[in-house]
């Protein structure tokens, strides 16, 4: 009699791949999560399924990239793949070129929903959908790095605003105690577009917020040749647009308060913040 060989381990019909590399997704923030948060959701969705349809896995760094977090979804059962991210539409990463993301939803159960055969949406559509940066914790933010949070609650002054772009830079005596959000015709507005800072001279900066994706805290310590506290915005190509350093090594006007200000911050939101 024929021996009866025992069948193999079922393919999932979607895998997904988080990236969790330590310094990269591990550390960055997208609308409150981060690839840790992303990745026990995940099983959490996956939980709840029938049999193994889908598995999650992590990877060191799939891309080479910094628009973390992100992770990878492949449809075994069809072929194809989708990246999702921290933006929507396409950028220029190390390892691929030019390529498409989807951003990460509120709910990643849809995530899962959207790749199962019966109820898998097209990929053009995931594509093509588009997802608003979070402009209320971009303002919340800036205002926090201007007002500080709990007791110290006071207006930030004499900081230095570096306007920056791949041909130029040019720094700018400035204030965040007078930080103010306007709309497009320049008329105050607690949720305007536009946030402005005040500049010795009566000058002013303006940032059009829905323009900016990623803040990074940086913090250097004395002998770097950044050394002090900044916050640097940077766009859809993670160029950097603004720079603004609260507090610089040397500055007679330093005090522990504002280093903890900012420490408070980072340790709030993370080193590095997608919208």
């Amino acid at each position: 009699m024929e021996a009866r060989v025992p069948p193999g381990p079922t393919r999932p019909e979607v895998n997904i791949v988080v990236c969790t590399d330590e310094y990269g997704c591990a550390r960055w923030f997208h609308r409150g999560r981060n690839a840790a948060a992303v990745l026990d959701e995940l099983h959490h969705v996956v939980a709840s399924l029938d049999h193994d349809r889908v598995q999650v896995t992590t990877a060191g760094c799939i891309l080479g990239c910094t628009y973390g977090p992100r992770f990878d979804v492949a449809r075994r059962w069809s072929g194809e793949k989708v990246l999702y991210g921290s933006i929507s539409g396409q950028a220029t990463i190390t390892r691929r070129g030019r390529v498409q993301f989807s951003a990460i939803p509120a709910d990643l159960g849809q995530v899962v929903s959207d790749h199962l055969p019966e109820s898998a949406a097209a990929l053009p559509d995931l594509t093509a959908r588009t997802s608003p940066a979070n402009l209320d914790l971009l303002r919340r933010i800036l205002l926090e790095c201007s007002r500080g949070v709990g007791e110290t609650c006071t207006g930030q002054d004499q900081v230095t605003v570096m306007v920056h772009n791949q041909a130029a830079t040019v720094s700018i005596p400035a204030t965040l105690a007078g930080l103010e959000f306007v709309d497009g015709n320049g008329q105050p507005d607690e949720g305007g577009d536009i946030a402005v800072l005040a500049t010795d001279g009566n000058g002013r900066v303006a940032l059009q917020l829905s323009r900016v994706r990623q803040l990074e805290f940086m913090y250097r310590t004395p002998g770097d040749s950044l050394s002090g506290y900044s916050i640097w915005l940077r766009d859809d190509q993670l160029e950097t647009v603004l720079r603004i350093y609260i507090w610089r090594y040397g500055r007679s006007d330093a005090n522990d308060s504002l280093r903890q200000r900012f420490m408070d911050l980072m340790k709030k939101y993370g080193t590095t913040v997608a919208f």
